[in-house]
């Protein structure tokens, strides 16, 4: 007899992972990374700590939080810091939430939130959405007496859809006060201006909302993995009760650090995709195509007919004949779809080309 697991098993998504058949250069636009390397000040600031591979990181990363403090006038004892977002968001699952116990989240939510819940034994609860946007009042409705947390990522993942931060308000107000609302910020920097300092001051209003935020997006660190969580006073020590001692590694720390010294460089990013993904929106709505509005740095679409086999096959098109990974979104309800990073205006272009093909 085998040991007997606790958690379900979960599907493993399928990559391709055969050659190219062309020889072509493969491009990888499905994990929603930035396409340029580290700025200079990064690149440095890894080289320098290299040296010092052998020492671990802080391990309440105290220069890290203090940068993030001063960057987004914030209280430094109010954030905690973690291996990306994704691991935080663990931890805060792990603090509230036991087998038998609700986590909440929208239909369309961060994979994310459905592997933390399957960890945990924890009853996956999913509220309808409205056109792929969420719904705060079918969130509000959803909430039972075994609810501990409600996870919401905006802008979603894989959508791309966001709600303003007045309906953020409006979901804080109505949730019940022993529920925490984690909003997950991890593309917020490709909202519009404002939005993610207005949604840290929920967490000012409120003493169950917690945002959580990534580095690996709009600063490009990726491949370090840091994140980091602005709560109440409270919840603070409580999370780090849970943490792991050093979660984020002395290189990653540096890096951090020296993304938020150079913020004009991070916004030139965010600008170029933010003019890359409404040009692609442009055009691929042209051609017919079913795009989502989208709030970050990926699109979510599908080809005109809809059909989930011509999306299939559209994606075994980009990767044979112009070398181009993307997504597939097999979620329930979102088979039509596929998910593709906005990148460098070459390889945009290279897509586009190839969607052209495909259509014609």
């Amino acid at each position: 007899m085998r040991p007997q697991p606790y958690l379900n098993p979960m599907p493993v998504r399928g990559r391709i992972d055969t050659a190219q058949p062309l020889g072509l250069p493969v491009i990888n636009m499905a994990f929603n990374e930035l396409p340029w390397a580290p700025a200079p000040a990064v690149a440095q600031a890894l080289a320098q700590a290299s040296t010092g591979a052998q020492r671990y990181g802080s391990p309440s990363c105290d220069r890290l939080r203090a940068a993030l403090g001063e960057a987004h006038g914030l209280d430094p004892d109010r954030i905690i810091c973690g291996n990306g977002s994704e691991d935080l968001l663990d931890v805060i699952a792990r603090v509230f939430a036991r087998p038998g116990d609700e986590i909440l989240i929208s239909q369309f939510g961060y994979i994310q939130f459905a592997l933390t819940a399957n960890r945990l034994g924890a009853d996956l609860v999913k509220a309808p959405e409205s056109d792929y946007h969420t719904d705060v009042d079918a969130l509000l409705a959803a909430v039972t007496d075994r609810t501990r947390v409600l996870f919401l990522a905006n802008p979603n993942n894989p959508t791309g859809t966001y709600i303003p931060v007045e309906d953020l308000a409006r979901l804080a107000d109505g949730l019940r006060e022993d529920v925490v609302l984690v909003l997950d910020l991890a593309y917020g920097e490709f909202a519009p201006d404002g939005y993610c300092a207005q949604t840290h001051q929920l967490v000012d209003r409120h003493e169950n909302v917690v945002v959580t935020r990534t580095f690996s997006k709009a600063f490009g660190l990726a491949g370090a993995r840091a994140g980091w969580c602005h709560g109440p006073a409270w919840i603070i020590p409580v999370l780090y009760a849970a943490r792991a001692m050093g979660p984020v590694n002395a290189l990653a720390q540096a890096a951090a650090i020296a993304a938020l010294s150079d913020m004009q460089t991070v916004h030139e990013r965010v600008a170029a995709i933010q003019s890359e993904r409404a040009r692609l929106t442009g055009v691929l709505t042209q051609r017919g195509c079913h795009v989502l509005p989208s709030h970050a740095n990926f699109l979510l679409l599908s080809p005109p007919d809809r059909d989930p086999a011509s999306t299939e096959a559209l994606i075994v098109h980009l990767f044979d004949t112009a070398g181009l990974i993307v997504t597939r979104t097999r979620e329930a309800g979102l088979e039509e779809f596929l998910r593709v990073s906005i990148s460098l205006p070459e390889h945009n272009d290279l897509f586009l080309e190839a969607v052209d093909r495909f259509l014609a």
